[in-house]
């Protein structure tokens, strides 16, 4: 039996894999995370800080076999709600040293973003894994950049193991309740007056597959992830029958600002999608890893408005 170490217990995705996990009769599961879990699994759960040397000393009693580290980078920052100088990597010195050390290790999934490339002008219009981001980088990209570092340094001290680094689109869905999610799914959307970005994104269900894809089928490198197609945000929400609001910039920043009072905080790095887009190419993630989204951009779209309706 395989025993998997899962951290980012607590997350949507995280909850849902584990979840998907206990129904097997071939993985025993270890779940971490600093917060009480989302959904409901019944794996063993440890709620601990995991920017401590308790993690560590936790993986190492627990000698797993595949290391699924989902919550890669501090959740503050993620959401933009951290007001530290200092950037954090939740856990991964002190994970990835473990690993170094316990021996019993053979691959390794760690969740990436594809915000790693930031969101410029200047950025091509399809970037690659191998493409260099461009301009000012905001915390979360200097965040994820400084984690995937960690990883790359790890893979070469450590040949024999496997390291999959997966660079999500966005996570988009009627359950997973993330920023975006929320932010598109308002009534009346804000928007930034002659802006209409080109959008990509990940279903939230294959967000789930593709991690236990990763689990039994490991694969070194990095892979971008997301549905086939992109959508420019003028069609995303006609698709969703949500009314945009275009707005000069002021404007706009104050709209956000009004947002964020009423608890739905946009984080700096999903401003900037809102205003250049983003698109990634998924061209390794399906003949180099061997994975297939089950939902393309319109069908993901699509069920986060109308749950249930056929694409």
């Amino acid at each position: 039996m395989k025993r998997v170490f899962v951290t980012g217990a607590a997350s949507w995705t995280g909850g849902q894999l584990i979840a998907r996990l206990d129904q097997r009769d071939d993985i025993h599961v270890f779940a971490v995370d600093d917060a009480p879990p989302r959904v409901d699994f019944r794996s063993e759960f440890v709620q601990m800080d995991l920017d401590r040397l308790s993690l560590a000393r936790y993986v190492l009693q627990v000698e797993p076999d595949i290391v699924v580290h989902l919550q890669s980078v501090d959740r503050r920052t993620k959401e933009g709600r951290s007001t530290e100088g200092e950037d954090r990597i939740v856990g991964a010195l002190a994970l990835f040293g473990a690993i170094e050390r316990v021996g019993t290790v053979r691959s390794v999934v760690v969740k990436s973003d594809t915000a790693v490339y930031g969101s410029n002008p200047r950025n091509p219009s399809v970037m690659t894994e191998q493409t260099r981001p461009r301009g000012r980088r905001s915390r979360y990209q200097r965040d994820l950049a400084e984690m995937e570092r960690f990883v790359d340094e790890l893979s070469l001290r450590m040949p024999d193991v496997t390291f999959t680094t997966l660079r999500f689109a966005p996570v988009f869905g009627p359950r997973v309740r993330n920023p975006i999610s929320r932010y598109l799914t308002l009534p009346v959307v804000p928007t930034l007056m002659g802006f209409d970005p080109r959008l990509q994104f990940t279903d939230e269900r294959d967000a789930v597959a593709v991690v236990e894809h990763a689990i039994d089928h490991p694969a070194s490198g990095v892979f971008n992830v997301a549905g086939s197609g992109q959508m420019y945000l003028s069609r995303l929400l006609r698709l969703g029958r949500r009314a945009p609001q275009p707005l000069p910039g002021r404007v706009f920043d104050t709209a956000l600002g009004t947002l964020r009072r009423a608890g739905l905080v946009i984080p700096d790095h999903v401003v900037g999608l809102l205003k250049h887009g983003r698109v990634v190419d998924t061209t390794a993630m399906r003949t180099e890893f061997g994975f297939d989204p089950s939902h393309s951009c319109r069908q993901t779209v699509i069920n986060a408005f109308h749950p249930g309706e056929s694409p």
